[in-house]
């Protein structure tokens, strides 16, 4: 249990290691350290250069190099952190190192060794003092205009200098601000973690209790199994003492069952000769029950004879009788059924007749009317014939005949339009 906590732990470190915010803490401040130092040493080299020492009178300056001003920076009480190199590594050793001290180091040195860090100064701010009383001296003591024009140089140099250092302080300010807020982050993030972990141990606990059910379930089982082999021992014993009482038991059967054959063979004789005592007795009795049954059957024949013949002399004359009134009854039907046909016939002829003579009527009312037109249209020609014949011969008697001549033929067409069709149709 303890390794896994460990190992979690150490997984822990390494990530909160190689987070952003973490790898800005651990590289971004060394390396805007070392940019400051080194524009610090150029500006440096400028201002202390040999061409102005040589028209300074008095005053002897030699060039300070950048590796000097480094090592001063390096030889400072606040220097007792890691170095840049050593912390502008590569990922990989970054890496190892995190878990390496996740093993080793406890968290107070590292929180320790974090604070050292970001406490160190950036320049040396005596030291700016310093140039400014040193920049004042030189030229109050410089009389040549050449050295003026040099010392103003230097004197607007140092005010850039100074601008740039306040510029520094302003922002070593506000990387201590950063600081304090990541370290507040880190702080929360280690109470997240120490939540986590107490949760983890709660369900550690939670897991050795189910465990120790478990083995507490395990050892009931195991002393149930001792009572079911117990049990089982008992039952074989029992088992045991059954056969031994059935095998007695089946010795005290054989002993019963030999003198049970014995008398059952005993009574097997006596039953043997009772029954044939029976059957003769059975053979007399059946002799005398089958003259007495042929005796009783022959009467029963001769009754049921005289029965029977009662009975279809009976039937015979009720036949007779039903037959008699069903063949009335069905003279009856079938003069009604007749009677009925024919008025149906008679009807249906009438019904026949009259609607022929209704058509005849139509029929010869259309021949009437035909006739009449064509006696009307011959009697027209006929009169224009007879005119014209008659206007040629110019004789005033034939135009009289001629008049009484159509008369007497539509007195011939009423005559046969008056024809009754009884006449017609005989």
């Amino acid at each position: 249990m303890m390794i896994l906590v460990v190992l979690r732990l150490q997984r822990l470190l390494m990530v909160e290691m190689v987070r952003p915010k973490h790898l800005l803490l651990f590289l971004g401040l060394p390396f805007l350290q070392v940019l400051c130092r080194f524009s610090a040493s150029i500006l440096v080299e400028e201002l202390y250069a040999p061409d102005l020492t040589s028209s300074v009178s008095g005053v002897h300056l030699s060039p300070v190099s950048p590796e000097l001003v480094l090592d001063h920076d390096h030889s400072s009480p606040s220097a007792g952190c890691l170095s840049p190199d050593a912390i502008l590594s590569s990922p990989d050793n970054v890496h190892a190192d995190s878990s390496i001290g996740s093993q080793s180091v406890p968290k107070a040195q590292v929180q320790q060794s974090v604070h050292t860090h970001l406490d160190i100064p950036l320049f040396p701010l005596g030291s700016s003092d310093e140039m400014s009383n040193e920049t004042a001296a030189l030229v109050d003591d410089s009389e040549d205009p050449a050295g003026n024009v040099s010392n103003i140089e230097l004197q607007q140099k140092v005010s850039d200098l100074e601008m740039k250092l306040k510029m520094s302080e302003e922002e070593k300010q506000r990387i201590k601000k950063d600081v304090e807020s990541l370290m507040e982050k880190h702080g929360i993030s280690e109470k997240d973690f120490l939540k986590e972990k107490e949760q983890e141990a709660i369900s550690f606990q939670d897991r050795y209790k189910e465990l120790q059910e478990k083995h507490k379930q395990e050892l009931e089982d195991m002393r149930k199994m001792g009572h079911e082999a117990l049990g089982i021992i008992v039952d074989e014993y029992k088992a045991l003492l059954q056969s031994s009482v059935k095998q007695q038991v089946e010795a005290i059967e054989k002993q019963y069952i030999s003198a049970i054959e014995k008398q059952a063979h005993k009574c097997e004789e006596l039953l043997n000769a009772q029954h044939q005592r029976l059957l003769e007795m059975l053979d007399t009795e059946k002799e005398l029950l089958k003259e007495k049954i042929t005796e009783a059957l022959v009467q029963q024949s001769q009754e049921q004879k005289e029965i029977l013949e009662k009975c279809l002399e009976e039937e015979r004359q009720k036949n007779k009788e039903a037959l008699v009134s069903a063949a009335k009854v069905e003279q009856e039907a079938m003069k009604d059924v007749v009677m009925k046909a024919i008025e149906e016939e008679r009807k249906n002829l009438e019904k026949a007749h009259a609607e022929e003579r209704e058509l005849w009527k139509t029929e010869h009312a259309k021949d009437q009317e035909k006739l009449s037109q064509a006696i009307e249209t011959a009697l027209q020609e006929q009169r224009k014939i007879s005119c014209c014949s008659l206007q040629a011969e110019a004789g005033p008697r034939q135009l009289s005949l001629g008049i009484m001549s159509p008369t007497k033929g539509r007195l011939r067409l009423s005559s046969i339009s008056n024809l009754e069709p009884a006449n017609m149709f005989p």
